[in-house]
């Protein structure tokens, strides 16, 4: 059976989806899962923004705000049952201890 593709979006792809797609991609070696992460930002302007590819590619997409869900849904055409809302707001920096700490308890049930 192939691995497993996950996907994280936040705003502009430059503090929580990265740190998540950071975090995701330890626990998984430390599980010795096979899964892919990436990550991407929603926003026009971001580092790396997200694509329709991306999101078809993704067999879960984790967002870090609810707003994105409608996003994803009516622009990305995805399936809301693939879609998760972490619900972490936007005041970390990417590599914040705090935030890797909630993102290792939110994600560890999905590695």
């Amino acid at each position: 059976m192939a691995g497993k593709h996950y996907l994280f979006i936040c705003a502009v792809n430059q503090n929580r989806s990265r740190t998540a797609e950071l975090v995701c991609s330890q626990l998984v070696q430390a599980e010795n899962r096979d899964i892919q992460c990436e990550s991407a930002g929603i926003h026009p302007m971001a580092v790396r923004r997200v694509t329709k590819k991306m999101a078809d590619k993704a067999d879960i997409i984790f967002l870090m705000e609810d707003y994105m869900k409608e996003i994803l849904e009516k622009e990305f055409h995805q399936p809301a049952e693939k879609i998760i809302c972490l619900d972490i707001p936007d005041i970390y920096y990417v590599q914040d201890p705090e935030l890797e700490a909630i993102l290792r308890q939110k994600l560890l049930p999905y590695i």
